[in-house]
């Protein structure tokens, strides 16, 4: 989290990936370094002992969301 927030404070946008457990402490350290909006993608983590296919399958549908974030 500090290091998005030290990229932001340059002016440089970003975004930060975070699975579903950890996304309220990633919301606290953000807010705790003065950035409550710091931009977070949260994905379940069900996936992590999954093969590729499965991965893609379940993030696809968040493409389009990603991609705003990112030239939005």
């Amino acid at each position: 989290m500090l290091d998005s927030v030290r990229l932001e404070e340059q002016g440089i946008p970003t975004l930060t990936f975070v699975t579903a457990p950890f996304e309220a402490a990633a919301r606290t350290h953000a807010a705790l370094r003065g950035m409550p909006d710091l931009p977070l993608v949260v994905v379940s983590s069900d996936y992590l002992d999954r093969s590729d296919a499965v991965v893609e399958a379940k993030l696809a549908p968040m493409i389009d969301e990603i991609l705003m974030r990112l030239v939005g």
